[in-house]
């Protein structure tokens, strides 16, 4: 394997890494402590619930655009300056890379994070679903343009939604503004390449988050919008897979609280690691009537029931489904 002999000369001069560090660190706490503090300081009230009206530096970023490019500006140009004198160092700036799309996390704060997008021009494939999820977001397109289609949730049934579509170009100075679930973009050519500022807060209780096929309305995919609950059902399938008889009685309580996802991914584990319990879980689900999963939870026990009738006595210490 081929080493640079910059990169071999680092292993006996670790100084000057830390060096190179802490010149990319200074860079990055100067603009937070300089133009950039008002609106980083407004960022911690939006994120905890405030108007953005009421936040007039923060707002001030997607009104013309000028403020967000020059925002960014005071940021970026020192910033790569400092790097090309030190190449070595890593950006201080919590940052990923993946498709055609670059983030750079500015700044967050509670619900609500400043975030810097560079998306390239792809060859794939047109995109034929679309997610909508809950939230709110403002993006100031700082440079580029991109041809984007924005559609509209007109209406969700149980598994099909009707969905609006307009497409049309977007160009530097532009400010787009999505909020809720029933608005979302898709991004469906870039031309070269596009930057955009994002302001970003997530819903106090966030909702599910859904995905529908764009030429028929069908429901492809559910997840919860809550990164507390997704865990929750990791860690029951994980219980599941693991076979934690011991956890059952943890899973039963599980199906009574939460979102219905949730609480079914606990019930179905429950079910498999301990009949018993299971069972008398989906009883009482399917009994009762204010209960949303109760429809659901009486259909599986009248199948379970068919085929496993012994599980009325609940006398098997195992289902042998």
């Amino acid at each position: 394997m081929r080493i640079d002999p910059k990169l071999r000369a680092l292993r006996g001069d670790s100084a000057s890494q830390r060096n190179a560090q802490l010149a990319l660190e200074q860079v990055r706490d100067e603009w937070r402590s300089g133009e950039a503090f008002n609106a980083l300081g407004e960022l911690e009230a939006y994120g905890d619930g405030a108007s953005l009206d009421d936040c007039p530096t923060l707002e001030a970023l997607f009104g013309d655009g000028s403020k967000a490019h020059d925002l960014v500006t005071a940021l970026m140009q020192p910033m790569l300056a400092c790097l090309a004198k030190n190449p070595t160092g890593q950006v201080p700036i919590r940052h990923q890379h993946s498709d055609g799309l670059s983030v750079l996390q500015l700044a967050q704060s509670g619900r609500a994070a400043l975030t810097l997008l560079l998306y390239t021009e792809l060859g794939g494939a047109e995109a034929k679903s679309a997610c909508f999820a809950g939230g709110e977001r403002h993006e100031a397109v700082l440079a580029g343009s991109a041809d984007i289609r924005f559609l509209e949730l007109l209406e969700e049934r149980r598994d099909r939604a009707a969905i609006d579509c307009d497409t049309r170009r977007i160009t530097a100075g532009e400010v787009m503004h999505f909020a809720g679930r029933n608005n979302t973009k898709s991004i469906l050519r870039v031309h070269g390449r596009l930057a955009v500022l994002r302001l970003s807060r997530t819903d106090e209780v966030p909702g599910d988050a859904c995905e529908y096929a764009l030429d028929d309305g069908r429901l492809l995919h559910r997840a919860s919008g809550s990164r507390h609950e997704s865990g929750l059902e990791m860690k029951a399938a994980l219980l599941g897979r693991m076979g934690r008889r011991d956890a059952a009685p943890v899973l039963a309580r599980l199906s009574r609280e939460g979102s219905d996802h949730a609480r079914w991914q606990a019930l179905r584990e429950c079910l498999a690691l301990d009949s018993g319990l299971g069972f008398a879980a989906l009883t009482r689900m399917a009994s009762d009537p204010g209960d949303p999963l109760a429809t659901t939870a009486g259909t599986l026990r009248a199948q379970l029931l068919e085929t496993y009738p012994q599980l009325a006595s609940q006398e098997l210490a195992e289902c042998p489904a």
